[in-house]
């Protein structure tokens, strides 16, 4: 028994049968490995020293909420443990409840989903009523079609999201809107009992007779309605935020159900960016706006008792106050109208940003080739910019709204006293402080409005971008033309195809505004469809689809798959078919890639991962096939990445497996392998149809299925299409030509880039391996017991923000007048406003009791006035300066991330996954735009209002301060309870979340295969699991918040118990308009602590988005200086020759590893070409990436034309160099963007680099520039998200005409014609010698015979020189490595004379 048989007999029965569940393990894994960290604090000596343990996964609670008992419930109670836990030591993901149940996001969704539905079903049958047309399930059926004209017009009705969520929750919100409604009714009945008690301490003032149980009962139940309806505000905002958490669930859930259903139109119409945006901005705010709404709901039911009262209070003459107060109230509903514009503005700008930024993190290994950082940065930080400066506009008139809310009840008031005091006097300090009392308490009611109005406004807009993605046409379940029937062993065909056409849908639009540079899309292209297919394929037969580049061999495919719209005739498919396109990488163990999702068994497993020649790469890699390999398979090279799909493919099992092109990225000899021993092999009665450039390797096939070019196809053997057509006949004579490379042997296994070498092992001996030791090898490989890890795991903070961070967040928000002028100038306004606000009341109890006798009446109400209005300009100066900085900010937070973020190194990148970095710049940045200048400020306004209470009640009641030590005590600890789990939870939530954001992104890249192994249901599971972790911290977040609440709402009515039994006893000889003065404020200070404590802690959660950005806008690993300093800056003209001189250089990914190239020393002189060849890991990719600096050298040094490259910047040196990498990357837009993207050359340039690169003829180049349109390479035609329009072949070539266009003096080839046919191939080839003639050519050898024409051959060995040439001298010296590997290509020395000829 084998090696590996052995050590995976070994493993539990599970392992042989099951296929691991990596997310559900990995928690309990992670959990284990976890050192429990204790922390100290305030009150750490007052709790044991032994630390609780982190529960299993058994011994974890459900969510309590609502599970308990009513106290427990009342008073968070529930809470208590796990706060104990927090304070204790650091908080784990795993010491959280769990969420399940009613709370579990998957049985929500289900109840969405189905009042969705039921909604949408009505709305279609009104619309289809307003048609005229009898709504038959037909017709319903027609209106979810993209292609019926007449239906094109039909909508979702705008609110349908909104109201299908009030389906869905609308009893758990009424729980919500009933605790709102019973504390603005015990606060509208608090200024009943605030009257009598001015009037008890009036009579006990005045010597009247009074009763003193009657002042002590009005001062208990005066504090018990400000506790009932403290414990109601809690409750209020626990419900509305558990509901709008809820909300945001359900919806993440929807979108992501949603990607997986969209058609190819959809996809077009909502980019992966775009949706990005709607799951990090848009679905905060719907969640923020569920929090308020109950704000706007009841509004009329806290006005109603409070106008009431005012008029009984003071008469007729206040409805001038209130009439103010209405008149203010409908100018700040009006007033958020400009609001939602300036939003609809600002998310242009920010769905761009999201998009570029994506596109920037998916390219950035090509964009540090092309050395594109620079205006990729100024795009972003343009948009960024554009971006904040309508956030700023619309962020000063909602606070300047916001203002003049807050500032609405003291303006009305004062019209009313003064309106009162011209009708007939202020007479009567109890009736006039009562109705200061209740004009207190409508501050409260309309401070929080304009915040409710402007976060509905925002949630309305997110709505309605909802309903736009649900609406999106999807993916038709049937095609009716389309058959697919079970497997029939008597049938003889599995694929039938008949009559049919199959054509692309094409989109155009119309140009938008230029912030994303997309250009106006194609009409014609070259390729237009698959015209009067006819196709039957046998089963068990192997097909092979060949043709020139773009001639649609992928689209027959797509075709037999049901991917391409069928138009006509029909299509029969006899078993389960599977179609292996694009490679697509998980970010997962190389063994969950190949197994993805089937039950793992040991044999087929082992055959397999021989058959795809997998055998040797996994022997390389440190943990073997439990290695993890990076996110869209970085740390793999393209031909890895193909074998890894094709074993999928094959492990998968089905009767049909369609192949498209993935042979491209592999040699020759492993190309033969997987011919003989999977194709012909594991796969020899299976129905196979593969597409395929490489003529060399079809001789096994049955029959031949050749793309003419124009749609049509001709099929047969070899022998019948020589006899028959031409083009055919063409094509073959490029592949004769080519027929050694048949036999080339480069290396054994492909190249392995930069990251992987990080995880492979550490090898004294490396040998070429023959096919037929291979087959032996797959049961002597023994899987390595490293733990593989790439991904780093993210970091989370502990402990509080740090105070410096705060610093720094000031200080990119004050800019160059800096934070010693803000700062002081923000707290004088705080005085200011404050002093104002409490003044103008304090004036009026002077003016009640006519302080001054010998002043004027005028004097009193003058200075009333004049007061009153100081507190309204102070209020929106605060305001606004507040938003000023935080706008600032915000703005360069962000592009300063976004500076480090593009020069930090591909190491880092390759080992963090793009969800994590989304997070930073979709949540967390809306975050910092819109949500932390909003909590600033309620804590700046009721901070300093709460302070100037505080004073004014220790200068009228001495004795209060002798409260106030202990009640600080008591806040002090219990805020310090508080942040201990609260900062832990939230941080846990946002790392959570970036998971969240990963498998989304993740499932928008690999959409296609996803479904194409329906797959659907697991990825939804495993995002729904995740957004229930997600909601485990996110529920718990929002329950420590209204536990303190709670507990403030409690010391809130201990000190209103205080400050009225002070006045019911006359400690202290004040009026009684004094005492009105107090109560009034002092029954409204329960609100502003509730206020002021939320705010701070929502401030310091919103701090941890802060803390997360600023890691990465000041902590992100950076690569060298990117522009030349001085004296280093290399001469203008530089390089002017092309000489590269490597000098004992040696390199290592990072300190620490292994060196994979060891003290190389060459020349290469201006103009040479060099190809570079040598076994797997020999350390060619090295080459390229220590000339790119990609990683910095650990020894020697690089000189190009005498310049060392170490001393000068990246930019002057990648700028100088030109690749055609591999997988040729293409950006979304047009192929000008991709040619050149920042518009720096003209026209003509860049369509001489179509014509020069072949893509555009030359006798049809005058044509395309009249008609920019009519031609699939012309400039201004579309390109889709990863060049998805454009066949591999055809991106090689855009690839190369980007390089054409760089006009540099050197260019690296990285196995650069690996995807191309052999007319192609020597089309480019012949374009390097003509139009590179000049250039000195590194070239990383793919095809044997490319390079044998090349000046000089540079063989490696373990990052070691072993040969280098001139490739007739290496070929006559007999034993060598180059000459062996000539010996088996078949390769003599008439092969060298030809080529020296064609030189």
């Amino acid at each position: 028994m084998g090696a590996t048989e052995k050590k995976l007999n070994g493993s539990s029965s599970s392992d042989d049968h099951d296929a691991p569940d990596s997310w559900s393990v990995a928690d309990s894994e992670a959990a284990s490995s976890v050192v429990l960290r204790p922390q100290k604090r305030l009150l750490t000596r007052l709790f044991p020293r032994k630390l609780p343990p982190i529960p299993t996964p058994e011994e974890r609670k459900p969510f309590p909420f609502r599970r308990g008992s009513i106290l427990s419930d009342m008073f968070f109670l529930w809470l208590l443990p796990l706060m104990k836990v927090g304070y204790m030591r650091t908080l784990e993901p795993d010491d959280l409840f769990v969420v399940d149940g009613k709370y579990d996001v998957e049985n929500r969704y289900r109840t969405f989903d189905r009042n969705f539905r039921v909604r949408v079903e009505k709305a279609k049958v009104q619309y289809l009523k307003k048609k005229q047309t009898e709504p038959t399930p037909v017709e319903l059926a027609r209106l979810d079609r993209d292609d019926v004209l007449e239906y094109s017009d039909f909508r979702y009705p705008k609110m349908i999201v909104f109201w299908a969520l009030v389906d869905t929750f609308g009893w758990d919100y009424s729980i919500p809107i009933l605790h709102k409604f019973l504390a603005d009714i015990a606060n509208g009945l608090n200024p009943l009992l605030a009257r009598a008690l001015i009037a008890f301490v009036h009579k006990r003032s005045s010597g009247m007779p009074y009763h003193l149980g009657k002042g002590v009962a009005y001062a208990i139940c005066s504090s018990f309605l400000v506790f009932f309806a403290g414990i109601n505000i809690a409750h209020f905002f626990h419900s509305a935020c558990l509901v709008g958490a809820e909300v945001k669930a359900v919806l993440t859930k929807a979108l992501l159900d949603k990607s997986l259903r969209l058609n190819s139109r959809s996809k077009h119409q909502f980019p992966p960016g775009k949706i990005t945006a709607l799951l990090g901005a848009d679905l905060s705010r719907i969640d923020l706006a569920a929090n308020f709404f109950p704000f706007i709901l009841l509004l009329p039911v806290g006005l109603v008792i409070t106008l009431v009262l005012l008029i009984v209070y003071l008469g007729a003459p206040s409805l001038a106050g209130i009439g103010l107060f209405f008149l203010t109230t409908g100018s700040i509903a009006y007033g958020n109208r400009p609001l939602i514009k300036f939003r609809k503005a600002a998310n242009k700008y920010t769905d761009a940003r999201v998009n570029y930024i994506k596109e920037l993190l998916i390219n950035m290994r090509i964009i540090k080739y092309y050395s594109w950082e620079s205006p990729y940065e100024k795009l972003i930080s343009g948009l960024r910019s554009s971006e904040m400066n309508i956030l700023l506009k619309m962020q000063v008139m909602r606070n300047f709204i916001t203002a003049i809310a807050i500032c609405s009840p003291t303006l009305s008031s004062m019209v009313g006293f003064v309106a009162v005091f011209g009708a007939y006097g202020l007479k009567g300090s109890a009736n006039v402080f009562a109705s200061l009392t209740l004009f207190n308490l409508l501050s409260g009611q309309i401070s929080l409005f304009p915040v409710a109005m402007s976060s509905a406004s925002d949630a309305l807009i997110a709505l309605e971008r909802v309903r736009d993605y649900l609406q999106a046409s999807e993916v038709e379940d049937e095609d009716p033309g389309f058959h697919e029937l079970a497997f029939d062993p008597n049938e003889e065909h599995s694929v039938q195809i008949k009559d049919a056409v199959f054509e692309w849908t094409s989109y155009a639009e119309k140009p938008e505004e230029k912030i994303t540079d997309t250009a106006v899309p194609t009409s014609d292209s070259k390729f237009s469809g698959l015209q009067n297919i006819n196709l039957d394929i046998k089963s068990g037969e192997f097909v092979v689809i060949t043709g020139l580049i773009g001639s649609g061999k992928s689209s027959l495919l797509s075709a037999i798959f049901g991917v391409m719209p069928r138009t006509q005739g029909e299509v029969t498919i006899r078993g389960s078919q599977l179609l292996c396109g694009a490679p697509w990488i998980q970010n997962t163990t190389v063994r969950e890639n190949i197994l993805f999702g089937q039950p793992f068994v040991l044999e087929k497993y082992r055959r397999v991962i021989a058959a795809c020649a997998l055998t040797s790469d996994l022997d390389l890699l440190e943990a073997g096939d439990h290695t993890e390999i990076g996110e869209r398979g970085v740390t793999l090279s393209g031909g890895q990445k193909a074998r890894i799909c094709l074993a999928r493919a094959v492990y998968a099992d089905t009767d049909i497996i369609l192949l498209d092109d993935v042979l491209s990225a592999v040699d020759a000899r492993v190309g033969r392998h997987i011919m003989e021993e999977c194709f012909n092999g594991i796969l020899a009665q299976k129905t196979r149809v593969l597409a395929t450039h490489q003529l060399s390797l079809i001789g096994t096939a049955d029959r031949i299925v050749f793309l003419n070019g124009d749609g049509s196809i001709d099929v047969g053997t070899v022998e019948e299409l020589n006899r028959r057509n031409p083009r055919f006949v063409h094509l073959m004579g490029f592949g004769l030509d080519s027929k050694s490379d048949d036999e080339e042997d480069l290396e054994e296994e492909e190249i392995l880039p930069e990251v992987p070498s990080e995880l492979m092992k550490v090898r004294t001996t490396a040998t070429i391996k023959s096919t037929k030791s291979k087959k032996s090898e797959a049961h002597q490989y023994e899987f390595a017991t490293g733990d593989g890890v790439l991904i780093q795991k993210e970091n989370r903070s502990e402990g509080a923000i740090p105070i410096l961070l705060i610093k720094k967040y000031i200080e990119l928000g004050t800019g160059k007048k800096g934070l010693f002028f803000y700062v002081p100038l923000l707290f004088v306004v705080m005085i200011c406003t404050t002093f104002c606000q409490l003044f103008s009341n304090v004036w009026l109890a002077y003016w009640t009791e006519n302080e001054f006798p010998k002043r004027s009446q005028s004097f009193y109400y003058g200075l009333y006035v004049m007061f009153t209005l100081l507190f309204v300009l102070f209020t929106v100066f605060e305001f606004c300066l507040i938003v000023y900085v935080a706008n600032e900010a915000s703005r360069w937070l962000n592009i300063k991330a976004l500076q480090k973020m593009v020069h930090t190194p591909m190491a880092y990148m390759d080992t963090t996954p793009m969800g994590r970095i989304l997070n930073r710049f979709t949540r967390d940045t809306d975050v910092l735009d819109n949500e932390i200048a909003e909590q600033a400020r309620l804590l700046v306004y009721s901070g300093a209002l709460i302070s100037g209470i505080f004073i004014m009640c220790m200068i009228y009641l001495p004795w209060f301060a002798i409260s106030l030590p202990f009640i600080a005590a008591i806040f002090v600890c219990m805020i310090n309870f508080y942040q201990a789990s609260a900062r832990d939870i939230k941080r846990i939530e946002s790392v959570q979340r970036s998971l969240v954001y990963s498998n989304f992104d993740e499932v928008l890249n690999g959409n296609e295969t996803i479904k194409a192994y329906n797959m659907e249901e697991k990825f939804v599971n495993k995002g729904t699991m995740l957004i229930n972790k997600m909601n485990e911290a996110y529920f718990l977040s929002n329950s420590n918040q209204r536990w303190l609440g709670m507990s403030l709402h409690g010391v809130s009515a201990i000190l209103n118990i205080i400050i009225t039994l002070l006045c019911v006893f006359h400690v202290f000889k004040i009026s009684a308009s004094a005492s009105g003065l107090l109560v009034s404020y002092v029954m409204q200070i329960s609100n502003q602590m509730i206020v002021s404590i939320k705010s701070l802690t929502q401030l310091e959660n919103h701090l941890d988005s802060v803390e997360r950005m600023c890691e990465y806008a000041l902590d992100l690993p950076q690569e060298a200086a990117y522009n030349s300093q001085p004296p280093h800056v290399p001469p203008q003209d530089w390089p002017t020759t092309g000489r590269i001189d490597f000098n004992q250089v040696s390199l290592a990914y990072r300190p620490g590893l292994p060196l994979v190239l060891r003290n190389l020393s060459f020349s290469v002189k201006d103009g040479e070409k060099i190809g570079i060849c040598g076994r797997t890991g020999a350390g060619k990719s090295s080459i390229m990436t220590a000339l790119y600096r990609l990683s910095e050298l650990d020894g020697g040094s690089i000189s190009i034309d005498g310049v060392d490259v170490s001393k000068i910047g990246l930019h002057d040196l990648r700028s100088a160099l030109s690749i055609i990498p591999q997988d040729p990357v293409l950006f979304k837009g047009t192929v000008r963007i991709n040619l050149d993207p920042f518009s720096q050359l003209s026209d003509d340039q860049l369509y001489d680099s179509l014509r020069r690169s072949g893509l555009i003829p030359e006798d049809e180049i005058d044509f395309v520039k009249a008609k920019k349109h009519d031609h699939k390479f012309a400039l201004d035609q579309i390109v889709e998200n990863d060049g998805s329009n454009f066949s591999l072949g055809e991106r090689q070539l855009i690839a190369l005409a980007r390089a054409l266009v760089r006009r540099t003096r050197f260019l690296i080839l990285d196995e650069a014609t690996s995807s191309v046919d052999y007319e192609t191939d020597s089309l480019i080839q012949k374009t390097i010698v003509n139009e590179f003639g000049k250039c000195t050519i590194l070239c990383i050898a793919h095809r044997l015979k490319t390079i044998l024409n090349y000046d000089k051959i540079l063989v490696l060995d373990k990052g070691e020189i072993i040969e280098f040439d001139k490739p007739i001298n290496l070929f006559r010296m007999k034993g060598g490595i180059f000459r062996s590997m000539c010996d088996r290509s078949k390769i003599t020395t008439a092969d060298f004379q030809l080529s020296n000829i064609a030189t």
